[in-house]
C-alpha cells in the first residue's frame, strides 16, 4: 500500500472517530464525548458544552488531511469540503446504524432495540390546569412488531411540587417491523396537584428542565430506561 492511500485511510479513520465520539450511546442522550467530557452547568441556567471542541478538532485534522493527498490536489478544496460533509459523514453515521440494526436482528432484541432519538417536556397554562406535553422521536432497529406503553419518570422539581415519581402516557404504542423508521408521539398530560397560583409559580421558576428525566417503555415481558439528561 502506497503512502497516499496509507494517509487516506488514516484520515478516514480520524473522521471516522469523529462520529463515533459524537453518536449517541444506546438509551442515552448522552455521546461518548459528553461522557468523557460532560457538560458544565452555571448557577444561571447556562450550559457549556466544551465536549464539543475535541470532535471538531479530529474534524479538522481529517478534513485539512484529505486536502494534502495527491490524489485531490488538483480538486476543489471546497468541493472536497462539501462532499466530506454531505456524503462521506452521513455514509459513516449509516454504517454505525447498519451494525447496530444487524446487532439486534442477530440477538432478536425486543424493546432494547427501540430508542428514543429526541425527547422534550414543556409546561402550559396556569394554577387553574397545569399540562406536561411530552414530545419523544422514536427510532427502531428490530425486525419484528413491539406493543408497549411509555412511563415518564419526573425530574426532582417536578415531582416535588406534583407528588408524583411519574406519569403513564395514556396510549398504547406499536412499532412494525423496525429497519431504522421513526414514529412520533405527542401527548399531553394534566397536572392537577398544585396547590394555588404561589406554588404554580413555583413550579413554572424552578430549574426543572436543567435534572435529567427517566423514561420507561415497557409490557408484561420486558422493559427498557433511557435517560435524557438535563440541560
Amino acid at each position: 500500500m502506497n503512502k497516499d492511500n496509507k494517509n487516506l485511510l488514516k484520515y478516514l479513520g480520524i473522521l471516522f472517530l469523529t462520529v463515533l465520539l459524537t453518536y449517541k450511546l444506546p438509551h442515552d442522550s448522552y455521546s461518548i464525548i459528553e461522557y468523557i467530557i460532560p457538560p458544565i452547568k452555571t448557577k444561571g441556567g447556562g450550559v457549556f458544552y466544551l465536549s464539543g471542541i475535541v470532535p471538531l478538532i479530529l474534524f479538522i485534522i481529517g478534513v485539512k488531511g484529505l486536502f494534502k493527498l495527491e490524489r485531490f490536489e488538483d480538486n476543489s478544496k471546497l468541493l472536497l469540503f462539501f462532499v466530506t460533509i454531505i456524503i462521506v459523514i452521513p455514509l459513516m453515521k449509516w454504517t454505525i446504524d447498519v451494525s447496530r440494526t444487524n446487532y439486534h436482528w442477530i440477538k432478536d432484541d425486543g424493546l432494547k432495540s427501540i430508542e428514543i432519538e429526541e425527547s422534550s417536556i414543556s409546561l402550559t397554562g396556569s394554577d387553574d390546569e397545569i399540562v406536561m406535553n411530552v414530545s419523544l422521536e422514536l427510532k427502531d432497529y428490530s425486525r419484528s412488531r413491539n406493543e408497549f406503553k411509555i412511563r415518564v419518570y419526573l425530574p426532582e422539581n417536578l415531582k416535588e411540587h406534583t407528588g408524583k415519581r411519574f406519569y403513564d402516557l395514556e396510549n398504547y404504542y406499536i412499532t412494525h417491523n423496525g429497519r431504522r423508521n421513526t414514529s412520533t408521539i405527542e401527548e399531553d398530560i394534566a397536572i392537577k396537584s398544585i396547590n394555588g397560583e404561589e406554588e404554580a409559580e413555583r413550579l413554572f421558576d424552578s430549574n426543572w428542565y436543567l435534572e435529567d428525566m427517566k423514561y420507561e417503555l415497557y409490557n408484561n415481558e420486558e422493559k427498557v430506561e433511557f435517560i435524557q439528561h438535563g440541560m
